[in-house]
Order: C-alpha cells, then structure tokens, then sequence
C-alpha cells in the first residue's frame, strides 16, 4: 500500500477522535449546566404550565420523592393563618397541607411534597393570589428544593400523638376544638379542619387510633362543610357531637349526621341559627332530621312538637323589665302587714277569683290546713251550691281588697318564682308560680305552693293596672318544701351594698352567688365569674346575664351540674 493511502486512514482517525472529544465535551458541558431545582415565579410560571412536556419533566413538578419550597414575597406583613388560608382556598379543592411555616427577612416560606397538581393550579394564575380589600400576594416556588431523604417529618404521627394528648380516657372525651391551633402542631403542620379532606383525614386517624370515642368536639374550626363528617360513621359509639363556632349554613346539610345516631348535638353561633326567628322552629327542623336527638345547644327536648320547658318565659324577652318591677311591688305589698296598700294596682273593674287543692301523700299534707282559702274556693268542678260560683267571683278592685285582707299572712320566696309573660294586642299577661309560708301562730311555719295570673291592661304611658287575677293554692309538695327558703333575703347591711365589695367577706360573695344562681338557672362557677367581672354588683350583673342571653352568647356550659 501507499503512503498516501496510510496518510489518508490517520487523517480520517484523527478527524474521528476530534468528533469523539466534541460530544463529550458538549455532554459535559450539558451535565454541568442541569440544575438540582427549578425556580418559578410571576415571570415563568405560566410558560412553564403551557410549554413543552421536556419543560415539564424538568420541572419536577409531580415527582414524589422531593419537598417544593412555596415562598411569599413580602408575607411577613401578613398572619400566618391568613396566608396559608388564601393558598388553600386558592387550590380548593385540590391538596395541599404545608409544613414548617417560617420567616426569612420579610418573605415567608413553607414546604409541601405531592402537590403537582396544586402548583399547576397556582402557575396558571401566574402565582399571584388576589385579595379583597388588600394587596396581592405573590409566590415563587422552588421545585425539588430539597429530596424527602433530607427533611424526615412524619405527618400522620405527629397527628396522632396530638389527638391522643387531647382525649380523655375516662369520659372517651376527643377535644379537637382549634386543631390546628394546638401548640404541638402548629409550628410545625399547617392542617386546618376547614379543609374537607384534611377534616376527613383526621377523623380516619382518630377512629384508627382512639376507636371508642363516645363524645367529639370540632368546634371553632371554622368548618364550613359538613359532608367530610361522612367519616364520622364508622364511629359507632359516638353519642354527642360540639359543632359550635363553625360555619355550617344550612339545616339540611346535617342530614349527614342521620346513620351515627346521636343524642346530643351543640350548633351554637353557626350561620343556620340566623334563619330561624325562635326556637321552636329551629329545634323541629333539627329533629326532623336527627330524631334521636335528646338534647340540643345544651337543653333538653322534650316529646316532638312541644316547646322545651323554661324557667322564665318573656314574650318578648324586652318586656323582662317590666314583669320584674310589677312582681317585686307587687309581692312586697301582699306580705306586708297591709294589704289596702295594693288598692291602686287593681282596675275599677277587675275581676278575682281563688281555688284551693289539698295534696295528699305531702310531707306537707298533715298540716296542710287550708280552711281559710276553701271558704274562698271557686273551684267549679267541687261546689255543691252553682249558685256561690257568682259570689266567690268578685268584682272590684274594694271586693278584691277586701278579700285578700282576710287570707293569712304571707312571706313569698322570691327565689322560689317561675315567670311567664306574654304580650298581646289586649294586655299583657303575668303567670307566677312559687312557694310562700305563713309564720303567724305556729312554731313551724306551714309552706304552701302558689300559682297567680295577673291580666294587665294599659292604663297611660308605661302605667298599668290589673283587669283580672286568678289565685291557686295548694300545701306544697314535699320537693317544693325541701328547697324553700333555702336562700335567705339579704340583710340589709353596708358590706352587701352593690359596688363596695371591698367590705364584703367571703361569706357575703358565696351568698351572692347563690342568689344569682338561682336567678339566672347558672351554676356556681358562671355565676361567680359574672358578679366577678361586675365588681360584685347584683343587679349589674343580672343586666349583663339578661343582655348576653339575648344574644345567645352564654356557653351551654354555664347551664350544665359541674
């Protein structure tokens, strides 16, 4: 062969080689140039959703096995809450639970992992986030910032430790009241119960780890639907539910609750309360859908289609004032020494009559004695002469007067009183029901049990008189005699005088609680705490009791046996 045949098989070696050590070197060069992360933000975030699936695949965007890094570009002036709550509802319904919330100057930042289709939701806005009546929030996001290797969190248990730390073993008791509030998990998981499927991912931890609970609080959570409470059936103990302070809307949505059978449910201060004007027609339409309910808000139903029982009924509840003044005077005059003193509190025309019952079988029934209000009785059903049914009806406010002055002597416990007021376009009508003694002749005062009804009509500008009254009395059961009397009327001395607690001993404070106690239906614990916070003043506190009444911002918990 010729050496110019040889010359031109080197040459073409050489040439080879040269080919050979450029694609290495463009190889190289493009390994080096691969990043770890990809940064998104305002500027790229869109092209990076609509570019080429090459894009996509470097994006890391739906890979399992790294954390995201979501950053929010000046989030230091807002709350953490309020931030992680505009993301979540931004990727609604889509997951998205972030973790390890923190400040890095003024941004903050959190991390997430399975959330592909939660950052392709926010990029397609560009990562920006309106708000009303307020700046915009923008984010960057830093795929695979770190692998799931690096940062070791195990969510589900950090869950389950905090729902064991809040169960009471001895009630079965699960408080998960502000959940994601709770100091142990706040810091680290952001897992707020408004969030449908992490509501339905806590309950599933909580029927794997606590399966007997007996009694579930999910109040302030802010829930607004309920159809993640679905989980809720595999409870199959559960007997009360808390949903207060949330934002349940409607009725009908807590059809959901209809397998699980539940006896005591509380729906305070959630959005449905607010179309229902009384509370007859808000307990049938909850009972129409949840007919094991026993109680509801605290309060015990009673047979369907009966208004549950109260103390006190004032209709309407303004007109609280008014039964409280007329009671008191009126009640200080008849057990006074005389009784012509009530002579202006009775219509020209009014109308009295008086019936009397013995009760047998009383602690009360040996000394019952009640001669003097039989002579009275116009009870219909037993006279024997028709013709004194006229006669024991009497007419006039000197007839009536003269009447009740020859009744024995009276001492009311005005603890003792149930009230029932009802305005209407011909009057207002006062029932009072309680218990009085007579501490005349004999060494033990006898106790009797009284009802009265008082018609009152309009006489001028908040002036009135009585049209007509019916007077019952019977000797009091043997319950009603075992709790008269029990709180004494208070002396009249300058430590108990309203607004001077600085005199009063504790003997004075635990006696004025009693009184409120008995007033209002609270137990020891609330009631103190009201006359606390009104500087031990009765009747400012008793303003206060009726003013939060009114707005239904009394807990059940005040009415409950501690």
């Amino acid at each position: 062969m010729s050496c110019t045949y040889w010359a031109r098989i080197w040459l073409l070696f050489g040439q080879w080689l040269k080919m050979i050590h450029v694609n290495l070197t463009s190889t190289a060069l493009s390994e080096e140039k691969k990043p770890d992360y990809i940064v998104l933000d305002s500027s790229n975030a869109l092209s990076v959703i609509l570019g080429s699936s090459y894009c996509m695949e470097r994006c890391f965007i739906n890979r399992k096995d790294c954390w995201h890094k979501f950053m929010i570009l000046n989030g230091s002036i807002h709350d953490k809450e309020f931030i992680l709550k505009v993301i979540m509802d931004a990727v609604y319904p889509i997951d998205l639970i972030p973790v390890m919330y923190k400040e890095e100057g003024e941004d903050t930042c959190f991390l997430a992992r399975n959330c592909g289709t939660a950052i392709e939701r926010l990029c397609r806005s560009s990562l920006v986030i309106d708000i009303p009546n307020g700046p915009s929030l923008t984010l960057r996001i830093v795929l695979g910032f770190a692998h799931i290797n690096d940062i070791h969190l195990n969510m589900q248990w950090n869950l389950i430790k905090v729902i064991g730390k809040r169960f009471n073993k001895d009630t079965k008791y699960l408080d998960l009241s502000n959940y994601h509030r709770d100091p142990d998990l706040c810091d680290l998981i952001f897992c707020p119960l408004s969030q449908p499927k992490i509501l339905q991912y806590v309950l599933n931890a909580v029927k794997s780890a606590l399966p007997l609970v007996t009694s579930l609080n999910l109040s302030h959570n802010d829930i607004h639907s309920v159809k993640s409470l679905e989980a809720l059936w595999q409870f199959k103990l559960l007997a009360k539910l808390d949903l207060r302070h949330n934002m349940v809307k409607y009725v009908k949505d807590l059809a959901v609750l209809q397998p699980i059978k539940l006896c005591e449910l509380l729906l305070d201060q959630n959005p449905l309360c607010q179309y229902f004007d009384s509370e007859y027609p808000y307990i049938s339409a909850v009972r129409r859908l949840l007919p094991s309910l026993l109680k509801l808000d605290g309060v015990v139903l009673g047979p369907p289609g009966f208004h549950r029982p109260r103390r006190n009924f004032l209709l309407p509840p303004e007109d609280s004032s008014l039964a409280d003044q007329f009671i008191r005077h009126y009640f200080t005059l008849y057990d006074c020494s005389n009784r012509k003193k009530l002579e202006g509190l009775y219509h020209s025309d009014a109308l009295f009559s008086l019936t009397a019952t013995y009760l047998p079988a009383q602690s009360t029934s040996n000394t019952a004695r009640l001669t003097e209000y039989t002579i009275e009785s116009r009870n219909l059903l037993k006279l024997c002469d028709y013709t004194k049914s006229l006669k024991l009806l009497y007419h006039g406010s000197e007839a009536i007067l003269a009447t009740l002055c020859k009744l024995p002597r009276s001492e009311h416990d005005p603890y003792s009183f149930r009230v029932d007021l009802v305005h209407s376009a011909f009057g207002i009508l006062i029932s009072v029901t309680g218990v009085f003694r007579e501490p005349a002749t004999i060494k033990t005062p006898l106790i009797r049990s009284f009802c009265r009804v008082f018609v009152l009509v309009q006489i001028g500008p908040r002036e009135f008189q009585i049209a007509n009254e019916t007077l019952h009395v019977k000797n009091a059961t043997t319950k009603e005699a075992e709790e008269a009397f029990k709180i004494p009327k208070p002396p009249i001395r300058q430590k108990l005088t309203p607004g001077n607690p600085v005199n009063m001993n504790e003997s004075d404070k635990e006696h004025l609680t009693k009184i409120l106690s008995q007033l209002t239906e609270m137990n020891v614990k609330w009631s103190r705490k009201c006359l606390e916070e009104s500087k031990w003043d009765i009747k400012k506190a008793t303003t206060v009791f009726t003013e939060l009444y009114k707005m239904s911002k009394i807990p059940p918990e005040a009415f409950s046996n501690l």
